[in-house]
């Protein structure tokens, strides 16, 4: 390991991770805590935030629907932005900026690098079809040593090599046209080993924007969301972003673009506007999906983590056929609107659910499912009010009801209800909630945004939340919550000191079929200094408490060249976490298109090397070394039979080549 370590030193002394994408970084602080049944994906976002900043933001024709679309920008920032402009007509100056209340110094180091006053700028959007870019990226990956499953005397061996890899090209024209296209083989994967393709992932989309009514136009794979999320949502941003913005900022039919192989629809979609305040969104879907089928060919469930590296999971790939039909619409005015969502969903097979209490309101014993809902917005000064009710085939009914109350321009509060019966069957909503499904769960959240002083930033939650039926691991009704509390205080330029405090409680049964519940609590503080150009650091302690503890001290070291073309981040960390349940999640940087948020669990250290090297202005090569060292005397890491590596240590390299054309 130490050989390996100094040969990439070497390699990698002048490289760069130049523009850190501050955004998705954050964004990815805020999932750290989140639960295991949370399910992002994060290159999806990166994707659409990296295409919404691409022609800048214009202040003066920005609107709401736009800056909300940032996770970076609190409610706080837009309604300054927007107060601003109604006051004083216009912008003249980015550094207006800085006297508008409410705007962190994070918020306003963001503002300073995207906006920009198109009288004053040359950036322009440009709104024909001439101008055409593209973009080519290439990875590859791997684990040394190789898991079980690639050894030759595997009792269900992998088919492929350890290797994965991905092709993504991207092409614009203007605003005006987008076009996707992306081909992935997992690790274990084998090339030609389906009868569709050469890989065992392809995914293509086009999209046409602004013509005539049609405000866009998409063909291939799409994600699609409207209102609340509780007929069908694409992802929603957790509930640190509920304290800021709505529950769902999202809203339309956007393109797939990711390598993600499962949550997205293959189709068609369209938005359209035939006069200002009407908006029609139609959509439709045909698609064949991963499920587990029972011997009578009934779906049991369907297959989600896109892994096909065996004979057994290969049999399952595609093996069942979805059609998707539905739409919104929705009726704006400038302070309020309303809308309706419907969807109409059908498989070729019956759908059968394995039998256990838990689950006995799920959809069965046939093949189709609909849900329906109305939804509306109003703005009355500083409160808004969203909401959404939703009912299902099965006759179960959901609701969430979302307050934001801005009292002044440093203190906000957001108040969400929720209501979810155990009846309500909804395969595609992805609304505010504790479980991966919006079903059987009813709560209160109680959110507060406050920036006292000029350099102190002060964010919280309480969620409240009871389960009126059985959960999975939970033999009767159950109650629970959820507590956040954060701190940012500045300390100076481009200095940072953070305090997280979160304590969660839910509840569980233990070997005696006895019903208790565990508090798990977390600690963390964080402290990042930026003020140089050439080094910077970031310096963590995080512990938590789940009846045993577990630690971990990491330090991040960035270190570039003045020209920005090269440099280096490097990470170590050294955790202590015996128990499984006491296990820690730190997002740290990856190559561009991967985002990486290793488990620390156990009792050993983590190397972790990242950099890039911008070659031309339009090439650029990523490489990351991760390396994990356990010091707890295991003498194999891992637990399912196929992905055990035999010995304590463990490591990955990861490339990626970015060519635009």
């Amino acid at each position: 390991m130490r050989n390996s370590l100094t040969i990439l030193f070497c390699l990698l002394y002048a490289v760069v991770f130049a523009n850190e994408d501050s955004i998705i970084l954050n964004y990815m602080e805020e999932l750290e805590n989140a639960d295991d049944e949370t399910e992002v994906d994060v290159e999806q976002i990166a994707d659409e935030i990296t295409e919404l900043l691409a022609n800048g933001i214009e202040l003066n024709t920005v609107d709401e629907a736009f800056l909300k679309k940032i996770p970076l920008l609190g409610q706080n920032a837009i309604n300054s932005i927007l107060r601003h402009r109604e006051l004083y007509r216009r912008f003249y100056s980015i550094y207006e900026l800085k006297n508008c209340d409410g705007i962190s110094e994070k918020e306003l180091d963001f503002l300073k690098q995207y906006a920009y006053i198109r009288d004053c700028d040359s950036v322009k959007r440009d709104d024909s079809f001439n101008q055409i870019h593209a973009s080519l990226t290439t990875f590859a990956g791997r684990i040394f040593p190789d898991k079980s499953g690639y050894k030759s005397g595997a009792k269900n061996p992998y088919l492929g090599n350890p290797w994965q890899t991905y092709i993504k090209l991207k092409v614009t024209a203007g605003s005006k046209m987008f076009m996707n296209f992306s081909m992935e083989e997992d690790a274990g994967e084998r090339f030609f080993s389906t009868n569709d393709g050469i890989t065992d992932y392809t995914s293509a989309s086009v999209e046409l924007r602004n013509i005539k009514m049609f405000d866009k136009i998409i063909v291939g794979d799409y994600h699609a969301s409207f209102a609340q999320g509780l007929v069908i949502g694409g992802y929603n941003l957790g509930k640190s972003n509920c304290i800021n913005g709505d529950i769902l900022s999202y809203e339309g039919v956007t393109r797939h673009s990711s390598t993600s192989e499962y949550g997205f629809h293959r189709g068609g979609g369209a938005m359209i506007s035939p006069i200002t305040k009407l908006q029609l969104s139609p959509f439709f879907a045909i698609q064949k999906v991963d499920a587990n089928l029972s011997d009578s060919s009934s779906i049991t469930s369907l297959k989600t983590d896109g892994y096909h590296r065996t004979k057994a999971e290969l049999a399952k790939r595609k093996n069942a056929e979805r059609k998707v039909f539905g739409g919104n619409i929705k009726w704006k005015q400038k302070r309020w609107s309303v809308g309706a969502t419907g969807i109409y969903y059908k498989y070729n097979h019956i759908l059968i659910p394995n039998s256990q209490p838990y689950n006995i309101f799920r959809t069965r014993n046939r093949k189709d499912n609909y849900d329906a809902s109305v939804d509306y917005k109003v703005k009355f000064r500083n409160i808004q009010l969203c909401g959404e009710f939703a009912k299902s085939a099965d006759g179960g009914y959901a609701m969430v009801n979302h307050a934001q109350i801005h009292a002044n321009s440093r203190m906000s509060f957001s108040l969400v209800q929720r209501h979810y019966t155990p009846e309500y069957n909804a395969d595609f909503a992805n609304a505010f909630g504790e479980n991966s499904r919006n079903q059987n769960e009813r709560g209160m959240f109680i959110g507060a945004d406050l920036l006292p002083y000029p350099h102190v930033h002060l964010r919280g939650y309480i969620d409240v939340y009871r389960f009126d039926w059985l959960k999975y691991q939970v033999i009767e009704p159950s109650v629970g919550s959820d507590c956040l509390a954060t701190i940012d205080i500045g300390l100076g330029y481009n200095r940072k000191l953070t305090a997280k405090y979160r304590k969660h409680t839910k509840s569980l049964t233990d070997n005696n079929s006895r019903v208790f519940e565990k508090e798990m609590h977390i600690w963390r503080l964080t402290y990042k200094d930026e003020r140089h150009t050439t080094v910077n650091y970031k310096s963590i302690v995080e512990a938590n408490k789940l009846f045993g503890w577990g630690y971990v001290v990491a330090q991040d070291l960035t270190l570039s060249r003045r020209n920005k073309r090269a440099n280096i981040s490097i990470r170590y960390a050294y955790f202590n976490a015996p128990e499984y349940q006491n296990r820690i999640y730190l997002s740290e940087k990856d190559v561009t298109g991967y985002f990486s948020m290793p488990v620390f669990y156990g009792k050993g250290h983590h190397i972790g090397v990242t950099g890039q090297w911008k070659i031309t202005p339009r090439l650029q090569i990523y490489a990351k070394y991760s390396g994990l060292f356990y010091t707890d005397g295991r003498e194999q890491i891992g637990s399912q039979t196929n992905e055990i590596i035999e010995g304590n240590k463990s490591t990955q390299i990861r490339f990626t080549v970015v060519c635009s054309l």
